[in-house]
């Protein structure tokens, strides 16, 4: 079973990639998906209390993403107190998944939106593949979702490695601006490279 990394920033078009990938059989992890899995966990939820204050939690003690978005990415320390926190739980819940799809896939493809952009982070990986469009677009798509502020979502650009530090660790690239055709020719091609 090949392990291929998706990496790119918010609103570059991880999710439509990896659906391309699913799509040609890859079996999918996203790191997002299990982020929110371990905000339920007791431990991680204690750590983010500590680290956070209660301000992000509701009154029933469940976490409330917005809030700790908020206060996560409004500086390098707080986002670098939230990967600590909650990276080990995500990770080992991240390989206990690509072991179990592992079983029935060829290739499992696993969507990272943030933590370590290095090389070293994914060595774990056969592959790393980088997503990217302009910042332009990728505002424009992460404020279609309707979950945060044009503030949030540039706040969140500048904490997260650029487009060009992903690349420089990736062998493989998809530029996700143009059309889905484009696109979905870029996915294939590396698909028939890597995989086939």
């Amino acid at each position: 079973m090949k392990k291929i990394v998706l990496i790119g920033g918010i609103g570059s078009g991880k999710s439509t990639v990896c659906g391309m990938f699913k799509d040609l059989g890859a079996g999918v992890v996203k790191l997002d998906d299990i982020g929110h899995d371990v905000l339920f966990m007791p431990a991680v939820k204690e750590a983010l209390r500590n680290a956070f204050g209660p301000a992000v939690f509701d009154s029933d003690g469940a976490v409330v993403r917005s809030a700790l978005a908020a206060a996560a990415f409004d500086t390098p320390e707080h986002t670098a107190a939230l990967n600590a926190i909650t990276h080990p739980a995500i990770m080992d819940e991240c390989f206990r998944r690509i072991d179990e799809l592992g079983a029935t896939h060829g290739a499992v493809v696993v969507e990272v939106t943030s933590g370590d952009m290095t090389r070293a982070a994914f060595s774990w990986a056969d592959a790393v593949v980088a997503v990217s469009a302009p910042e332009d677009l990728r505002i424009e798509r992460a404020l279609a979702r309707g979950e945060q502020t044009e503030a949030d979502v540039r706040a969140r650009i500048a904490r997260q490695a650029t487009d060009e530090q992903r690349e420089s660790i990736a062998d493989y690239a998809v530029e996700n601006a143009s059309s889905f055709e484009d696109a979905r020719a870029a996915v294939e091609r590396i698909w028939d490279a890597f995989i086939r």
